[in-house]
C-alpha cells in the first residue's frame, strides 16, 4: 500500500513540476501556440504515463503515448497513423506486454504447488491456494475451502464471477490478487470478513455493493488492478 501511495505522490509531484516549468518557459521562450485544453490534456497524459512507468502498467504507458500522438498529429506529421492505427497499436501492445511481462506480486505469500488448484478443473474450487484464469469468455466459480489462504484471479476480455461465501479463513488473514483487463470481474465475499481494499484502476472502475461488517477475526486483503474494465465486489 505504501509503495502504491508513494508512486502516486511521485507521479503527481512530477505533474506539478512539469506544469510549473511550462508556466515559466512559456513566458521566456516563444512556444508553438497550443490551446489551454490541449496543455491540460498533455500534462494529464504525461502524469498518467509516469504513473504507468512507476507501477509497470503497460496500459497506462502506451495509451497516453497514443493519445499524445493524436493530439499532436500535425506537429509530428503522422496524420496517416491517427487515430485508428496508433490506438490499435496501443491496444495490442498493452495486451502483449501485459501477457509477456507479468507483474511481480507484492504479496508476502507464495503458491504451494501441492496445495493449489486451478479452477480449470471445474466450477467448484477447493484448496488453500486458488488460481483462476478466464480469457474471451464467461466463467462462474465457487470456492469451497476449509482453510482459504490466497487466490490469484486473471480475467481478460471476458466476465468472471467468483463466490467465496463457502470459504473459511483459518489463519486470520487471506489475500486475493486480481488482474482484470477489458472485462468484468465480480466477487461475492462474506460481509463478516474484515475486507481491506487495495485495488487500483486505470481507464476502469471498481464498485462495492453492500458493506464489509468485519464481525469475524478474519481479514481479507484485495490487491491488483483493472485496466479498461470493471471490478465489482458484493458483500453477502
Amino acid at each position: 500500500m505504501k509503495f502504491r501511495k508513494n508512486g502516486a505522490k511521485i507521479a503527481w509531484g512530477v505533474f506539478f513540476i512539469l506544469a510549473a516549468v511550462y508556466l515559466i518557459v512559456s513566458r521566456v521562450v516563444e512556444l508553438p501556440q497550443i490551446g489551454v485544453v490541449k496543455v491540460i490534456l498533455t500534462l494529464f497524459l504525461a502524469w498518467l504515463f509516469i504513473h504507468g512507468l512507476w507501477n509497470v502498467n503497460f496500459w497506462e504507458i502506451l495509451f497516453p503515448i497514443a493519445f499524445l500522438c493524436i493530439l499532436f498529429e500535425k506537429e509530428l506529421g503522422i496524420t496517416q497513423l491517427t487515430p485508428g492505427p496508433v490506438l490499435g497499436a496501443a491496444l495490442l501492445g498493452s495486451i502483449g506486454l501485459s501477457m509477456v511481462f507479468k507483474k511481480k506480486k507484492k504479496n508476502s505469500w507464495s503458491y504451494s504447488s501441492g496445495a493449489s488448484m486451478s479452477a480449470s478443473a471445474g466450477e467448484q474450487c477447493s484448496g488453500e491456494h486458488i488460481r483462476i484464469e478466464n480469457n474471451f469468455g464467461s466463467s462462474i466459480k465457487y470456492v469451497n475451502s476449509d482453510n482459504f489462504c490466497n487466490a490469484e484471479l486473471e480475467n481478460s476480455f471476458g466476465t468472471m464471477t467468483v463466490y467465496f461465501d463457502n470459504a473459511i479463513i483459518q489463519g486470520g488473514m487471506a489475500y486475493i490478487n486480481i488482474s482484470n483487463s477489458f472485462g468484468e470481474t465480480v466477487l461475492y465475499i462474506p460481509k463478516e470478513w474484515n475486507t481491506v481494499n487495495y485495488l487500483d484502476h486505470s481507464f476502469g472502475a471498481i464498485n462495492e455493493v453492500g458493506k464489509s461488517v468485519g464481525s469475524s477475526a478474519a481479514t481479507l486483503n484485495l490487491r491488483g488492478d483493472t485496466s479498461f474494465g470493471h471490478i465489482e465486489i458484493h458483500y453477502i
